[in-house]
């Protein structure tokens, strides 16, 4: 068994940076035990799919846009959001959506992956993380933490 946990998002961009900080405050608490591999991905987009080959388990922490109350917590399996390839001009322009999308073509299919996501305020760059957003930081290592539990007892680890 091999757990990645993905932080996406780009800290300059005020509450984007949520699944970046998840994954540095992650990486205090728990270390980096051998079947766990904790990511800070940045905005890599399509860079990020080496990272993900080889896993069996796949957390993704980021900011979402569902229409809930900024710092509200949703959590979905990777397959229940919509996977889908764009025209682009550059490969910068991957959103993850697509990095699903291609995760799917490659064959790249974890046993289990979920989105933890939190309901962004608002992405202004150069800003400061929101406090609502801010305030979800520690519920959502703990559901990380939960969920990483979970499968290492699955798999008979703990």
């Amino acid at each position: 068994m091999k757990i990645c946990v993905l932080g996406i998002g780009n800290p300059l961009l005020g509450d984007d940076g949520f699944g970046v900080e998840v994954v540095k405050r992650l990486k205090e608490e728990i270390g980096e035990p051998p079947d766990v591999e904790i990511i800070d991905g940045g905005s890599l987009g399509i860079y990020l799919l080496p990272y993900l080959e080889d896993k069996t388990h796949l957390i993704v922490v980021d900011v979402v846009n569902f229409g809930g109350k900024p710092g509200e917590i949703i959590k979905l399996k990777l397959d229940e959001i919509p996977a889908f390839i764009g025209l682009k001009m550059s490969e910068h322009q991957i959103t993850f959506h697509e990095v699903i999308a291609l995760m799917n073509l490659l064959g790249f299919k974890p046993i289990e992956s979920f989105l933890i996501g939190v309901q962004l305020k608002e992405n202004k760059w150069g800003g400061e993380m929101s406090d609502e957003v801010r305030k979800s930081i520690n519920n959502v290592v703990q559901e990380v933490k939960k969920q990483i539990e979970i499968w290492r007892r699955e798999w008979n680890l703990t």
